[in-house]
């Protein structure tokens, strides 16, 4: 009779999982809480804790003091223990939980890369963008995620500014606020709405509005700059209405209220969001406001979805497999040097035509 193969328990597995990670240098100095390890392995808190009590055993960690965490002692570590051909991931760090589709396809470039490695790109979304200190919590993610590199996608001012100074390798996937020196690269959204202004001004446009964010990104700055910019040339004088808005729909929709209840209410209104176009498309449905007859509309940023309206919307595209090649070519230089020798990049953006820009009303009487 043929003897069977062993079998481990669930803990043993769990155990070496553990030591395969420590001796791949994914975990390091402070070990994440329980909690996290539970998730991270798919195993339970009686397993989990047990496979624990295994490596503090053989001294691969530290027990757990009152109020602190378990730690690895790397003095104790076996030499010989084998390093997998694994590697620490890059993480993408968003505070939207879905990934964009756009954002996806520019990616491909860049995982196809890390895969070679051995290396992933993971993608988080911790619910700490509303912090204003947010500090210890990013200490503790970091901590618990040990990466190669961080990708920030849409970080507050503070988060940007923590990563810069803790000199934790890091890459803005968009634009830095005033001050930030970490690398980026990013499309030209000041050119790209300069460009719309000017458009809207030569249909005799002399007010527009503006829908933003509530807080003021850079990109949303640059945005408003270059419309004020193209408003500046023309005479007579134009004006600019900024709504600032948190992006949810029924905030968006009071805004187009507002404003369309003002006395001098826009004639054009530009978008800094696909997703403001999509809530203002069905307002203005709703409203039996026509486009572009009552009102022309402009979304600097491209969405997939646009190429499934009619009549096309008026909006800005990147040339998406050079802003890729350009993402790819500074991450994997910060993941195997720690910096970026090159210049961050601004990405031109083409306009692409479409038929929600028209004459300007006339004023009722």
């Amino acid at each position: 009779m043929h003897r069977l193969p062993r079998r481990t328990s669930l803990v043993a597995e769990t155990a070496s999982t553990l030591k395969q990670w420590i001796a791949d240098k994914d975990l390091s100095e402070v070990l994440p809480g329980e909690l996290r390890l539970k998730s991270l392995l798919g195993v339970g808190r009686n397993t989990l804790r047990l496979a624990l009590k295994m490596l503090e055993v053989e001294h691969w960690i530290s027990s757990p003091g009152q109020g602190r965490q378990r730690c690895v002692q790397r003095q104790h570590l076996p030499s010989h223990y084998p390093v997998s051909k694994r590697r620490l991931p890059v993480t993408f760090l968003s505070p939207f939980p879905t990934v964009d589709r756009i954002i996806l396809l520019e990616m491909e470039d860049l995982q196809m890369h890390l895969a070679d490695q051995g290396r992933e790109l993971r993608f988080i979304a911790p619910k700490i963008f509303h912090l204003q200190r947010p500090e210890r919590h990013l200490a503790r993610l970091v901590k618990e995620h040990p990466s190669a590199a961080w990708m920030l996608h849409f970080v507050t001012e503070a988060m940007q500014r923590w990563f810069e100074q803790q000199g934790i390798p890091a890459f803005l996937y968009g634009s830095p606020y005033a001050g930030v020196n970490l690398p980026y690269v990013v499309n030209d959204w000041e050119s790209a709405a300069f460009h719309a202004g000017l458009q809207l001004a030569r249909h005799r446009h002399r007010m527009i509005g503006l829908l933003g964010f509530a807080t003021p990104m850079p990109g949303v700055l640059a945005v408003e700059r270059g419309l004020r910019r193209a408003l500046d040339t023309v005479k007579p004088e134009a004006q600019l209405i900024v709504l600032s808005e948190n992006s949810s729909p029924p905030t968006v929709a009071r805004s187009l209220e507002t404003a369309f209840r003002l006395e001098k209410r826009p004639t054009a209104l530009v978008f800094c969001s696909s997703s403001h176009l999509l809530t203002c498309l069905s307002w203005l449905i709703s409203k039996g406001i026509a486009v572009p007859a009552d009102v022309s509309l402009v979304c600097v940023p491209s969405d997939s979805w646009l190429q499934e309206l009619h009549p096309p919307v008026c909006h800005y595209e990147n040339n998406p497999h050079s802003f890729a090649r350009h993402v790819r070519k500074r991450v994997m230089e910060l993941v195997e040097t720690g910096r970026v020798a090159g210049p961050s990049i601004q990405m031109r953006l083409e306009y692409v035509a479409g038929a929600t820009i028209g004459p300007a009303p006339r004023p009722s009487k």
